[in-house]
């Protein structure tokens, strides 16, 4: 009669330390394979220099110049960050012009 607290108190030291040993084990996920081979989305959009100067802008590793009233056709990723390139009457360099997203698909950014 007196093994049986004996017996019960090193399973339930066990039960302790086993939950705390499975509460810290790493979950593991599995990715989709077809996620690796999917290309970033290409946005295609226009954009219109509506100021009396021209603009060098920076898309990304791109250089461009965008002439006054002059309207580009883009087709960039998402994610892209288009920057004033130099500093212009309203524009100072580096300035973020705007960052590509899906919004923008078939539109035309007016930059003033």
């Amino acid at each position: 009669m007196i093994r049986r607290p004996f017996l019960v108190a090193p399973i339930a030291i066990a039960c302790l330390f086993a939950s705390q040993g499975l509460y810290a084990s790493r979950v593991n996920m599995i990715a989709p394979v077809n996620a690796m081979f999917v290309r970033s989305k290409t946005v295609k959009f226009q954009l219109h220099n509506a100021s009396a100067a021209a603009m060098d802008l920076k898309a990304g590793d791109t250089a461009l110049t965008l002439k006054a009233g002059e309207t580009i056709k883009l087709d960039l990723p998402t994610g892209t960050r288009i920057v004033t390139n130099a500093a212009s009457s309203a524009h100072p360099a580096g300035t973020l012009v705007l960052e590509v997203s899906t919004g923008f698909s078939g539109s035309t950014v007016t930059l003033r």
